[in-house]
């Protein structure tokens, strides 16, 4: 069975997890892309939208645990579907000048 969002879903963002309870579950999650734009389709068992990145990282955290979400994008966690409205990869912010 195929889940999906379809271009004109408002719920943008997503968490895309399989059969194992818990972050071992994970998939992907994320971004969608602009709406009437992108689509997202998986074949896998489990598909959570939701209408912003706040109620997708409380999710994502209620599961993994506290910052668990934060974390991931910030270390570039490769199944976070970029782009975060909240957070910077590290290794992405420049380095004050001397």
């Amino acid at each position: 069975m195929s889940h999906g969002i379809h271009k004109d879903d408002v719920n943008r963002w997503f968490l895309v997890s399989n059969a194992t309870p818990g972050e071992p579950g994970f998939v992907l999650f994320g971004y969608a892309g602009d709406f009437n734009v992108t689509e997202v389709e998986t074949g896998q068992a489990n598909l959570v939208t939701f209408f912003n990145e706040d109620e997708l990282e409380a999710h994502i955290d209620g599961i993994a645990g506290a910052d668990y979400y934060k974390d991931a994008v910030e270390d570039r966690d490769p199944r976070f579907q970029v782009p975060s409205g909240k957070y910077v990869p590290v290794d992405a912010i420049p380095e004050p000048e001397e």
